[in-house]
């Protein structure tokens, strides 16, 4: 087990970072040194030997990889780098029969402006031969794209690629590699595998892509289909709103997050504070569309940064509307009232026709009072209001699934060490992290996973501390990304509670790296 504490491995989406066998990865190999040996009847690839024979490009019926112990060979990568969506395609069918059990050598393809976001489809390897080429061509690469130079700038452009290879690295420990794909796709060939990507293999991004990350630097317009963002859109189209809360008031989002701790929202919500209780505040934003009060706290709303500008892009005003008109025909209200600066008038469309709209500069004292007046006409004496508890409810049920409803039927709400808490018969069922809007599972709780198989990381006999590693792993349930809430059990014990690092395939596949950070362990 040791070994294995000592390798450290880091998964993000369909990327691998980490070490084996005393190498980085992903990795540049040089295929003038001992990491590409040629010889008489085999090639050796960081000492893995292939046999050498005569492979034909695909079109003409060839193999299209070499299968080793430790990798795959794409070995047509100059063919298929042609057709980025074929490209995509295939190691998309790669991915689905190998998982995360192998190592990915796209062959000849070493554009460093490339790595990133192949690095982001899953390759692992590369090698210096595209590099080579371009160097005696006198090609040299700088942060601005390729530049003619008069000599060969061979070692500075491997050091070049080699460092962009470090960024990656980096950025999968740290989470943040959609952030680097995005700031260094400066090429066409780049963003239209990005854009493949993520408009045509959403479904398969989406259930290996963490549940959060440190932030969102949502800086251009492909930020609007990152698959957390898309995801947590999806599910607000299928949100259920908090019991009782029968009044939806639509507000402006603020660059400060949470928005409650903004000026402007804290100007407005000063202004028609008694009403709050009856209303369902939802926030109008891009890239994430729409944010209910209840989950200003959590993934992605608390974290994301954009660049406020006072005007929307097309493809942001589409999203938003259609996003809105999904989410009210799955919600009923009694009222619906828009309080919006003009440069929200477009989602009037998208709104109810009978709904109320205050237009115009939202921190406007008389513009408050004139919100303040619709509310004190809209609420009566029998109007339902909610509690924090039909909040937290909405939340569970958000984070968790519908599944989850039926357990809550009797919780109430205490605090303790000023943590809020939600008990059952004196035992605490889950616990309240504010910081990231979401809740934590307990013993008590885990139960239901158990009973249900959800969020369920089925371990090996043992007692689970401070970290499970991958290769003490039986099964993952298919629900868990990287940073969601898991259960460990072995059999029909309940082991643990924790927080998965890396999703289901990779927990399953993988024998390498930390898999579950352990929050609890329970004792045989």
């Amino acid at each position: 087990m040791s070994e294995k504490i000592n390798d450290k491995q880091y998964v993000m989406g369909f990327t691998w970072a980490g070490y084996r066998n005393g190498r980085r990865f992903p990795l540049l190999i040089n295929t003038f040194s001992n990491d590409y040996k040629n010889d008489k009847d085999s090639i050796e690839i960081l000492g893995e030997k292939f046999s050498r024979k005569i492979y034909y490009p695909s079109f003409l019926g060839g193999e299209k990889v070499i299968e080793g112990n430790e990798m795959v060979i794409i070995y047509n990568g100059l063919e298929l780098i042609q057709r980025p969506a074929r490209l995509i395609a295939f190691i998309m069918e790669l991915r689905k029969k190998y998982g995360f059990k192998k190592m990915f050598y796209l062959q000849g393809i070493s554009d460093p402006y490339l790595l990133p976001v192949l690095s982001y489809l899953g390759i692992n390897i590369f090698d210096d031969l595209y590099i080579r080429k371009e160097s005696q061509e006198n090609l040299k690469y700088t942060v601005a794209g390729k530049t003619k130079v008069d000599y060969n700038p061979l070692e500075e452009n491997i050091k070049f690629a080699e460092s962009i290879l470090d960024s990656i690295f980096l950025a999968t420990r740290d989470g943040t590699l959609r952030e680097i794909v995005e700031k260094i796709a400066i090429s066409g060939k780049a963003l239209e595998i990005l854009r493949i990507a993520d408009t045509k293999y959403y479904n398969e991004f989406s259930q290996v892509f963490p549940s959060r990350t440190p932030y969102i630097q949502a800086n251009s317009i492909e930020s609007l289909n990152r698959p957390d963002i898309a995801y947590y859109r999806n599910k607000i189209a299928e949100y259920t709103k908090p019991e009782h809360r029968n009044i939806a008031l639509l507000l402006p989002c603020s660059a400060k997050k949470p928005y409650s701790d903004s000026k402007t929202h804290k100007k407005i919500l000063a202004g028609i504070w008694q009403y709050r209780r009856y209303l369902h505040e939802l926030i109008v934003t891009s890239p994430v569309g729409l944010v209910p009060r209840e989950l200003e706290n959590g993934y992605p709303a608390r974290f994301y940064d954009i660049p406020v500008i006072g005007t929307w892009y097309e493809d942001e005003k589409v999203m938003m509307k259609n996003l809105i008109s999904s989410y009210m025909k799955k919600n009923n209200y009694s009222e619906i009232i828009a309080y919006i600066p003009e440069d929200l008038d477009f989602i009037r469309e998208s709104l109810p026709e009978n709904s109320k709209i205050i237009e115009g500069r939202v921190t406007d004292d008389g513009n408050i009072a004139k919100l303040a007046s619709v509310l004190k006409d809209t609420i009566t004496g029998d109007s339902e209001y909610a509690k924090k508890l039909d909040d937290y409810r909405a939340i569970l049920r958000f984070q968790f699934g519908e599944w989850i409803m039926p357990y809550l039927s009797k919780i109430k709400l205490i605090n303790s060490f000023h943590q809020d808490m939600l008990v059952e018969d004196g035992k605490i069922l889950f616990v309240y992290n504010e910081s990231i809007g979401r809740f934590s599972i307990t013993h008590e709780s885990g139960k239901f996973f158990m009973e249900n198989n959800k969020f369920n990381v089925s371990i090996e006999d043992f007692n689970p501390t401070s970290s499970v590693y991958a290769m003490g792993i039986r099964d993952a349930t298919t629900d868990i990304k990287a940073f969601d809430e898991v259960v460990m059990t072995y059999g029909n014990e309940l082991r643990g509670t924790g927080t998965a690092l890396m999703p289901s395939r990779a927990m399953v596949d993988m024998d390498h790296g930390a898999a579950v950070k352990v929050r609890s362990g329970v004792k045989k």
